[in-house]
């Protein structure tokens, strides 16, 4: 009985186990030449992966122009810019156009301010469209979703002494396993890397914060891009969230990788370009 019983905790285990993906785990038969003689103990890097970034963007790039070549345009001209923005997502900020508005009264003073303006480049509709207020939203045919949220900038009126590299390296984060109460609905995910890079948000150098996870729905790669200008009294913290998901049943981790990488400089472009003007505390 206890046998079963063994048989069958061991079973679960495995089952569970499998339901997440081994993308970023390194095979360690494929990588080690079977002619060198190993002994000892061998630590292995989980989050080394071979990802060749060149193919999966040429794969993007003709997949968007089937796209966007079955779509019926007014005229030429819409077409013709399409198609230049399917082989360089880029293209979509030169043919976007500048967004501003301004908060006054109630609706500054919940960031910190009296008034301020805020602006950014809307990139072209053809590969982004506006999905809510500060909010554009990507789908391609493979059904991998990118997002691009735009928070309000927030005004530090007391020295809080708030460290954004610190907070970007998030240390609480475990990789390889189960974080809890860091899903949508406080369940947990499981965390298979994460990563803190420079980068430059609203015109202030500041850090690109990634954490590639699932949970039992979908596979998610989430950046947060955040800076603080210090300039203004204790800083004005900006921050921009770009997620790129799909449903873990239809999309890999391989096609995330591929469709963030395809729209990384047209992303990076409208964050670090964008600015506020017209400020009062």
């Amino acid at each position: 009985m206890k046998k079963i019983v063994l048989f069958f905790c061991m079973f679960s285990f495995l089952t569970t186990s499998a339901q997440y993906s081994n993308y970023y785990s390194l095979d360690v038969n494929q990588n080690i030449n079977e002619r060198i003689d190993v002994s000892g103990n061998l630590n292995v890097n989980k989050n080394i992966s071979t990802i060749d970034y060149g193919q999966l963007a040429i794969a993007n790039a003709q997949r968007e122009r089937n796209r966007l070549e079955s779509i019926k345009y007014a005229n030429e001209r819409e077409r013709t810019i399409a198609i230049e923005i399917a082989s360089d997502p880029l293209n979509a900020y030169k043919y976007g156009y500048e967004k501003t508005f301004t908060l006054n009264g109630k609706d500054a003073k919940e960031w910190g301010f009296k008034r301020f303006t805020i602006s950014y480049r809307s990139p072209n509709d053809a590969i982004f469209v506006m999905a809510g207020d500060g909010r554009y939203e990507n789908v391609s045919l493979d059904g991998v979703t990118t997002e691009i949220t735009f928070n309000g900038p927030v005004y530090e009126k007391e020295n809080q002494n708030y460290d954004i590299e610190k907070a970007g390296k998030m240390e609480n984060v475990k990789e390889g396993e189960i974080n809890e109460n860091m899903g949508v609905n406080g369940e947990g995910i499981f965390v298979h890397k994460k990563d803190l890079n420079r980068a430059t948000v609203y015109g202030i150098q500041g850090y690109k914060s990634t954490l590639i996870w699932e949970d039992d729905y979908q596979n998610t790669i989430t950046d947060n891009y955040v800076s603080l200008d210090k300039n203004e009294g204790y800083g004005i913290l900006f921050s921009v969230k770009v997620r790129t998901y799909g449903d873990k049943d239809e999309v890999t981790f391989e096609q995330l990788e591929g469709r963030r990488y395809y729209l990384r400089r047209l992303v990076e472009r409208i964050i670090s370009t964008a600015f506020i003007t017209n400020v009062k505390y």
